[in-house]
Formats: structure tokens, sequence, C-alpha cells
């Protein structure tokens, strides 16, 4: 019974309605009065407007996270006191005070002479009566009836959510994209105005033309958004339709349009680099950098991937250590011990000819320290490197844009790529291949996806020394 209870702690069912319950700690409870009479609350209680159990634990586990901050905050002396409030919010205060007590029962807390709706309606009325200008009651109407821009909770809800800093940073821009068109309807679209039609709209108008991959991301962030908003209470939401379904935006998706081949087309993919961009990577003149050392680390860098197929964040992180003898076979090797796939923790043999880069980056190296330790106290050391690789190869004129592509078709992996089609040119078997660039095997093809253990270590070594890198490298690596 002392399991059930934990489970079920901090909710009340009043007849088929859960509701959320917890008491104030007496620090509080000035400064959390109730918006219906203004006298201090020694409990905090909420309509989680479901009969369903699962459900209602679900809001109580979010609200139970929301309130102990709010405690601490009011501790901390962080809370902000309902006179310091803005017209606007005081609005979404008494909006979510009657949507508490919309729906109350028989059962739930009483005032005397009034229902608790009728109570939060006074309550809201002589607040509105009490505001000085015809501007601020405005502002409080259209809080208090949903009618507020989109753009009105988004810092709140970001603010709450908890992602990592570049996840926040795209969905703070994604769903800056949608505030920025509805706000440019005709009239403005406010919360209370964006239903399925509304968000079908803005898909056909601005999401069908972006990558797949983009769209996703978009619909992610919206679908987060608004069901935060529903849980709230910002948004009302059809009969029947959950809050956690991010609705409008649940269900909304982009026909996928085929593309007519004319003759003559050609498919516009990333690609790998030519032998002339090689060239001009790794020999010639370096453009001018205020980083010392950054066209060596570029070109270190560059040239392990061009002769090991290696990922970008596989080179970047590799330890000291991790440049050992491999297996009878294989000679010293890239021991990669983790990384994208299931495939990728392998051995990787090292060409020869990047000895001379190995052995001057390993002296005087404790074996856990980086390889490449320009960047081992960066937090994102691939998307630095990326980002300084593209000025270095821009500067050098390798560079490959096209009319409706979003990217270059040239980038860091066209190294990778470029070992590929090179080992394959030599006659390497593509199964081969595939292991040492860490590709996950076929599991379609039975005989090399399920039935073979892979290449074997002096094969793995074939297929990385069939690999040369175009004349002039001679003495560069050292």
């Amino acid at each position: 019974m002392a399991k059930r209870k934990n489970a079920d702690r901090l909710l009340d069912l009043r007849g088929l309605t859960w509701w959320f319950k917890r008491d104030i700690p007496a620090a509080c409870r000035a400064a959390l009065k109730d918006p219906r009479t203004g006298q201090q609350r020694a409990t905090y209680l909420v309509n989680l407007r479901t009969s369903d159990k699962r459900e209602a634990r679900r809001l109580r586990d979010e609200l139970e996270a929301e309130t102990s901050v709010l405690f601490a905050h009011i501790r901390e002396g962080k809370a902000v006191e309902a006179e310091t409030m803005t017209a606007r919010e005081l609005g979404r205060l008494h909006r979510e005070a009657i949507a508490a007590v919309e729906h109350l029962g028989p059962d739930g807390p009483e005032d005397v002479g009034l229902s608790p709706l009728e109570a939060a309606e006074l309550s809201a009325e002589s607040t509105l009566e009490a505001l000085g200008s015809e501007e601020e009651q405005e502002a409080f109407l259209d809080a208090l009836h949903g009618r507020e821009l989109p753009r009105a909770l988004v810092e709140t809800f970001l603010s709450r959510a908890d992602y990592a800093p570049k996840t926040l940073t795209e969905r703070r821009s994604n769903l800056g994209c949608f505030v920025k068109w509805a706000e440019a309807q005709r009239p403005a679209l406010t919360l209370d105005r964006i239903g399925r039609r509304e968000a079908g709209r803005y898909v056909t108008e601005v999401l069908e033309e972006k990558h797949p991959a983009t769209q996703k991301k978009h619909f992610s962030a919206l679908r987060g958004y608004w069901s935060w908003l529903a849980a709230r209470g910002h948004v009302d939401l059809p009969q029947g339709v959950r809050r956690d379904e991010g609705w409008p935006w649940s269900g909304q998706v982009t026909p996928r349009r085929g593309k007519r081949v004319e003759r003559g087309s050609r498919s516009e993919e990333e690609r790998p680099f030519t032998e002339e961009e090689v060239k001009a990577l790794l020999f010639a003149p370096a453009p001018p950098s205020r980083l010392p050392g950054n066209d060596e680390l570029i070109r270190d860098v560059l040239r392990v991937s061009l002769l090991s197929g290696m990922r970008l964040a596989e080179v970047l992180t590799l330890w000291v250590e991790e440049v050992r003898e491999g297996p009878e076979g294989a000679g010293l090797v890239f021991d990669i011990q983790q990384g994208k796939t299931e495939a990728a923790a392998r051995p990787v043999p090292v060409h020869p000819d990047l000895l001379g880069i190995i052995e001057r980056r390993r002296k005087d190296k404790a074996p856990t320290a980086w390889l490449f330790h320009e960047l081992a106290h960066d937090t994102r050391p691939a998307d630095t490197f990326g980002k300084r690789f593209r000025r270095f190869r821009e500067a050098l004129g390798v560079e490959d844009k096209r009319d409706g592509k979003r990217r270059s078709l040239v980038n860091f992996h066209s190294a990778r790529r470029w070992f590929t089609t090179q080992a394959r040119h030599a006659g390497i078997a593509r199964e081969t291949i595939a292991d040492v660039i860490g590709h996950v095997p076929d599991k379609k093809d039975l005989t090399f996806g399920v039935y073979t253990k892979g290449a074997s270590p002096a094969q793995l070594r074939a297929c990385v020394e069939a690999v040369q890198l175009p004349a002039g490298d001679a003495g560069q690596g050292v």
C-alpha cells in the first residue's frame, strides 16, 4: 500500500477528476495569495482536468517540479510580487485561476455565497477596474481571454525546457520563424485564433519549401511549445484532444514531391573532393588566420581523414594511447572506441604517409591526451573545427554552391567520400571499404551482412595503403 500511496502523491480525486494538491510552505504563503480573495493560501491546488490516472501522474510530475522551483525562488527572494506584474501578466494569472475552477465539482474549495468560478471571475473584474489606463485594461483582457501573440510566452517556455544550448538556439529560431509569420497576417494571429487551418496554411506557405530535416525540427519545436501552452491553460483544445499531442501541429505533414529528371540533367548531391581541390587544400599557400597554427591543424586533420576515411569527430577526439599496434597484419592502427554507429568502434590502419604527423603529435604527451590538443578544451570541437575548415577552403576557392541547396556540395565529409572513391577505384571490395570507414553492414545481404565476420587485418591495411594523395605531398607531413 505504501507503494501505491507514493505513486499517487500530491493527487486528489474529486468526483471523476484528478487534482494536484500540495501544501505551501509557511515561508512562501505571503507571496502566493489566492487571486480570487487576496488571502494567503495554505495549499497549492490545480484542476488537472483528467480522469485518467496515468495522465494525472504525468501532469503531477511537471507541477511538482515547477512548484519546487517556485518555492525555492520565493525563499531566495526571486519571486515576482503581484504588485510588480504588468497588466498582461495579471491577465494571465487570472486566466489560470479561472481555468483551475472552471469545471470545479461540489467537492472543490468553496467561498461563502459564491461558487469558486464566480469568485474567480469577480476577482478578475475587480483587478480590471483597478487598472489605470485603457491600454492596460486592453492588455489585461487580451491575456485573460487568450488573445495573445504567439511570441508572448516563447521565452518563458524555453526557460523551463531542459534543452542543450545548441538545441535551445534551434528551438528559438524555429519558433521565431512561426512568430514572424503569425504577426505578418492581417489581422495578426493570436493564440486563441490558431487552429488546424492556420497551422496548415503555415505549413503550406513556409515549411513545404524547406528541407525535410529542417521541417522535422520546426514541427518538433511547435508541438513542444503548444503542448506546454495547453498544459498551462493558455490555449483551449478541441474535445478529446490530449494536452501532450501538440495540437494543432500533430498530424501535419508535407507532401513528398517527386522531381522530374530531364535529359542531360544531373543529380546535385554532396560529393568527394576532386584531385585539384585536394591539392589546393593541402599544398596551396595557407590563407591568413588570426589563430596561430590554424593551417597546420586543419591540414593535419584533413590528411588523416583523406588517408583513413575517418569521420571528423573520430579524428579530433583521438587519444595518444588510441594509436597503438593492432591485430597481426594490421600494423599500427587508430583504435576507435566509440562513434556514430555500432560499426564505428573499429581499428583503422595508420597510413605510412601519416607516421610523421602521428609521431610529432604524440611527442611528450600523456596517454589520455588528445592527439589534436588544440581543441581539447572546446565543448563542441567538431563544430568549431567545421567552421574553421569552411573558412579555410572557401579562402582557397574550394566551394560548390548550387541554387536550391542549403549547403555547399563539398565540405569536410568530402574527404571521407574521397577516400571511399579512391579505394573503390583501386579495386578494393566495397565490404572491406565499409569495414575501414565504419559503415553498418547491410543486413539484407545474407552473405556479407550476416555470415561473414568482416575483413581481415591484412585486408584492412591493404585497403588503406591503396589510397594515395596526389603528387606534391612529399615531406609535407613531418
